[in-house]
């Protein structure tokens, strides 16, 4: 089949910066970071970065080229995160905001849902709690063949709301021990998830799964799994005809994917294991949300797909691109004739493209970051090296842009955050700025990584610090017998990757000579502290283990020990990790006598997620790192 490619991108409203501003260009955000396809086809809606702190739903017409802009939020508003055609007309998006609790005047989170015409007109809140209250609901069960209602989570339990009113009725009524509802993507609930309590209201470390056989109001209990066993058995929605549960369990060390039919019945049947990783998910796509393959992540994300008619296609879209990227089918129009397709190649930015079945013809759509059109890429390569107890840790390494290997750089560890996440080849805009810096990049996959199975995962990354750290700190010696000048070693890191960053110096001190932390844990016992008022509180507390170890895994704790200079950035409305954690070892490096610089930045959580703030935080990582090195 020959495949006719037809690039003429659609303008997606990034601004780029001075060619010469490397930290401008690489704080450029994402101009789609979610994007849907029209029941026809005929239109995408993306969310992308809007001004310099929000982002923006807009609504490309594909038939004439037109593009609108119909929803933004900014930084402490109301952003959406979500959207999908409910009708070709109508879609619905879930929005997400901060706010500032009253009990213990700390920053929380909440969510909407909204109803919202394709020109942005007819704005509708829908599944709101009695009185607006704040935690509205999530989205169940689009509904397809009902153009006028949705399935939602709400205050009530499952309920049928009508989009444009905004008018409900309740489906399934929720309990205190309800955990989570499912439906089978035809409008049924067929799947609970439930769970108890301590009479202080702390939830138990369990979870017990019942279904409802087809046709049936009956609940018919299934399995029951650890809520603390990150391993244990998930389930990942039913298969097209609702007879069968695909389910994510254990088999050989590794995690895989099963078919379970959906009666009460345990029998498994296996449906895909990857030979050296976790299978991870379902990719869903079209009318139904139809299951067409299972997700995984060797060294780039990947489908197993189930849809041989997809697999083929992906493959000769793959020959039909230049550079041969990888391509991930996202989604497809309602009649199947129109597919969404996202490809991307090494450490470079990924475009959307929009493929017809009918005329065989491949549309370009837009770059996910336009904004570095033209900015050389550092390239990234797959690398392995043995840890001290001969472990085979997997990493990433970027090399600044023109170079074919790391003799006689300077090195930056980057380790992620999480700690149960990974890194891929993917574009990293952190990763390709300090390569873009000069730097060869390591981004190690240590123990406690997610994806490479039961034994890598070490339990958890806090309570198994010293593996995770001597894996990190392994990685940076071994960039020295890749050539790298011994005497310009740093390390930045985001979240845990923050708290890796500073406690890799409390084991090793002297290895590296910079250290950049951007919303590290820093005190183990104070997260546990900080999750004392919390439901979870049971199972964060084992996580992090003994007091002993919480003491010797804190760096706040030790900060004596580190030698090397350390600058922290922290946002003051962080939900994920608190401010006072920075706040905590600032103090502590300065009560040691040790050189430390602080920058913190208003209004903003987590993320940063703020054009003008990253900038700034790239520019001074960048300038303190050099210093030091130099």
């Amino acid at each position: 089949m020959r495949i006719g490619l037809m690039v003429t991108l659609l303008a997606a409203g990034a601004t780029p910066a001075a060619a010469d501003d490397l930290a401008a260009r690489f704080a450029t955000r994402p101009t789609a970071i979610s994007v849907a396809l029209s029941p026809d086809g005929d239109k995408v809606a993306y969310i992308g970065a809007y001004k310099t702190g929000g982002y923006a739903v807009s609504v490309a017409d594909l038939r004439t080229g037109d593009t609108r802009a119909i929803l933004a939020g900014s930084n402490l508003d109301v952003v959406p995160r979500r959207c999908f055609f409910k009708t070709e007309m109508r879609l619905i998006c879930t929005l997400y905001g901060l706010f500032k609790t009253v009990d213990y005047a700390k920053t929380s989170n909440f969510a909407r849902v909204m109803a919202i015409d394709a020109d942005g007109g007819n704005r509708k809140l829908l599944g709101e709690g009695v009185g607006g209250g704040r935690f509205a609901s999530g989205v169940l069960d689009h509904l397809p063949d009902d153009p006028d209602h949705i399935l939602m989570e709400t205050d009530q339990g499952v309920s049928r709301v009508e989009i444009t009113r905004g008018t409900r009725q309740a489906v399934e009524t929720m309990t205190a021990s309800t955990r989570l509802y499912a439906t089978d993507g035809r409008g049924v609930v067929r799947l609970r998830g439930t769970g108890t309590a301590d009479a202080d209201g702390v939830v138990k470390d369990l979870i017990a799964y019942s279904v409802r056989p087809p046709g049936s109001r009956e609940w018919k209990p299934m399995l029951r799994a650890a809520l603390s066993d990150e391993r244990a058995i998930e389930f990942a929605g039913f298969d097209a005809d609702g007879s069968h549960l695909y389910e994510l369990a254990p088999l050989d060390g590794r995690t895989a994917l099963f078919l379970m039919p959906a009666d009460g019945t345990t029998t498994r049947t296996l449906v895909y294991a990857n030979p050296t990783v976790d299978v991870d998910g379902v990719r869903r796509i079209g009318k139904y949300r139809r299951p067409v393959g299972a997700t995984f992540t060797v060294d780039r994300d990947e489908v197993h797909y189930f849809d041989p008619a997809l697999g083929k296609l992906a493959a000769q879209l793959t020959k039909a691109l230049p550079g041969h990227p990888d391509i991930d089918i996202r989604d497809e129009s309602w009649d199947g004739t129109k597919v969404l397709i996202y490809a991307d190649k090494g450490g470079q930015p990924g475009q959307y493209y929009l493929y017809d079945t009918a005329t065989r013809k491949l549309g370009g759509l837009f770059g996910a970051y336009p904004g570095l059109d033209g900015v050389a890429m550092g390239d990234v390569r797959a690398v392995t090296y043995a840890a001290a107890d001969g472990t085979k840790i997997p990493g990433y390494l970027t090399l600044p842009p023109g170079k074919s290997d790391a003799r006689g750089l300077p090195a930056l560890l980057m380790p992620h955050g999480g700690p149960t996440a990974r890194d891929t080849v993917g574009f990293d805009f952190l990763a390709q700025f300090f390569a873009a810096e000069g730097f060869a990049v390591l981004q190690p996959e240590f123990r406690g990584s997610s994806g490479y199975g039961e034994s890598f995962s070490a339990g958890n990354a806090f309570h198994s610090w010293r593996l995770a750290m001597g894996d990190v700190n392994d990685g940076a010696r071994w960039l020295v017998t890749q050539g790298v000048d011994p005497n310009k070693l740093a390390i930045f890191g985001w979240s845990y990757g923050g708290y890796a960053a500073l406690q890799a110096n409390v084991v090793d001190p002297g290895l590296y000579r910079a250290a950049v932390a951007v919303a590290p844990v820093t005190d183990l016992e104070l997260l546990r502290s900080e999750y004392s008022r919390f439901i979870n509180f049971k199972l964060v507390d084992a996580q992090i283990g003994t007091p002993d170890n919480a003491r010797a895994g804190s760096p706040a704790k030790n900060a004596a020990r580190i030698t090397a200079p350390v600058m922290i950035f922290h946002g003051d409305h962080d939900l994920n990790v608190d401010i006072e954690q920075s706040r905590s070892m600032v103090g502590a490096l300065k009560a040691a006598g040790k050189r430390v610089e602080f920058v913190q930045y208003r209004n903003l959580d987590h993320q940063l997620d703020d054009s003008e703030t990253r900038r700034d935080l790239l520019a001074k990582s960048a300038a303190f790192l050099r210093a030091a090195i130099d």
